[in-house]
């Protein structure tokens, strides 16, 4: 089990942890959630393993891993298939082409007709979007848009290769607001080759408007990248998250599902406890042992760490189809 000790902190962060745990016990109580994805909320890309960015981080490798659905028929008919096979909902994402977009809105009316056929929670990235797309997407019954907010443009450009302003990404972020889909904005921490560049500043940005949500996730280390040997130092969450629940007291901050790996991946996790930070997805098995261990009672949703808890998306972790996750996955 990795440790975690105040010294590893200045006295003004530790205090500042201090109080937002405090502050998220006296609202939520000494209570965890794990979400916890698996065959009960899978990803699928519109664009199969394409994506036009080729970003630093992942080199569109990430995308080979989801279940391809390149049409609206096939989005459909994977779609269909999940809801038979007891899936909760389904994330929709892809590669984005060159204008940090993510062809979602083409997919409106296969989207529409999912909502109408199933009781699948969807979930999308869209990327960078216009007005007239968050309004079709809204109509189509979208249950909420994840958003990348990068508060570093320097960053955008060295890892995406994108040439953005941060104007766009406020505007972005307000325009699925005002159209009346969940935000869901993530914050990564470390994006920029592992160092910490913009990560406050996005927080920032994402304050202009009414979140369901705020995440933060950590770079993680793929295979074949440039950034294949780099993970993001796990003291540097501290700040992150504390500066988050500052901000948002009144909104959910979650940890997502990306944030490192190994014993760094506990680490995050421990940290996170100690700022208050009381969702998280796919937790370590350890981690998981230690909160019980502190008194903490745990509940399991079957979704993305997007859709907030809710009775109807309980789960059992003793049930079969979680087992991999419990026993196999992030040991």
């Amino acid at each position: 089990m990795s440790r975690m000790t105040t010294e590893m902190f200045t006295p003004a962060i530790r205090e500042r942890m201090l109080k937002a745990r405090q502050r998220s016990l006296e609202k939520y109580g000494k209570k965890l959630n794990f979400f916890i994805t698996s065959n009960l909320f899978p990803s699928v890309s519109l664009t199969g393993s394409r994506c036009q960015l080729s970003c630093k981080h992942c080199e569109g490798r990430l995308l080979t891993r989801l279940i391809p659905a390149t049409s609206p028929a096939k989005l459909e008919e994977v779609a269909l298939q999940l809801a038979k096979n007891g899936a909760r909902g389904l994330l929709i994402t892809g590669g984005c082409n060159e204008e940090g977009k993510v062809p979602t809105v083409n997919f409106a009316k296969s989207i529409k007709r999912i909502k109408q056929e199933t009781d699948l929670i969807l979930i999308a990235h869209t990327g960078f979007i216009s007005p007239e797309d968050a309004c079709t997407l809204k109509d189509s019954g979208l249950d909420g848009i994840a958003f990348d907010v990068v508060g570093d443009i320097e960053t955008v450009n060295r890892v995406y290769g994108l040439k953005v302003t941060e104007n766009d990404y406020l505007q972005s972020l307000q325009v699925i607001s005002e159209a009346g889909i969940n935000v869901l904005p993530h914050v990564c921490v470390g994006l920029d080759f592992g160092s910490v560049r913009g990560e406050l500043r996005a927080l920032e940005i994402i304050r202009n408007i009414t979140p369901s949500t705020v995440i933060i996730t950590g770079l993680m280390p793929i295979a074949g990248t440039p950034m294949s040997a780099i993970k993001p130092n796990p003291l540097d969450f501290a700040e992150v998250f504390c500066r988050a629940t500052e901000l948002f007291p009144e909104v959910p901050v979650t940890l997502g599902c990306a944030h490192s790996i190994g014993r760094d991946r506990e680490l995050i996790e421990m940290i996170a406890l100690e700022c208050g930070v009381f969702n998280m997805a796919i937790p370590t098995h350890n981690f998981v042992e230690h909160a019980c261990s502190k008194g903490y009672e745990v509940e399991y949703f079957g979704t993305c760490c997007g859709v907030l808890p809710g009775d109807s998306n309980r789960i059992d972790p003793n049930l079969s189809h979680n087992s991999e996750w419990v026993y196999a996955t992030l040991k």
